[in-house]
């Protein structure tokens, strides 16, 4: 995700993936199959917490970037503004290797 948003991957333990300060923007970016009854994506209090501080303070958006893997020939990614819970069917599709 680093290589398409043109930012940088982080630590494991950094409150973002991909950060791209150029741009102002933080990644978040979540991998799910694309199988599973319920396409949403849910981010807990405590992280979501340190996701919000961090974005404020280094003045960053934060987006949501979804892997949604269907099969080995289907990927789509999607993208939209970072939220505590939110359901692909409501983030825009930016990618489709299907």
């Amino acid at each position: 995700m680093a290589k398409l948003t043109g930012g940088s991957p982080t630590s494991h333990k950094a409150p973002f993936d991909v950060l791209d300060f150029g741009a102002g923007v933080a990644y978040e970016v979540k991998a799910m199959s694309g199988l599973s009854k319920d396409l949403k994506i849910h981010i807990c209090d405590s992280s979501m917490k340190r996701k919000r501080s961090f974005a404020r303070k280094y003045g960053l958006r934060a987006i949501l970037i979804a892997v949604v893997i269907f099969s080995e020939d289907d990927i789509r990614v999607y993208k939209g503004t970072l939220k505590q819970s939110v359901r692909i069917s409501q983030m825009k599709e930016v990618r489709n290797n299907g």
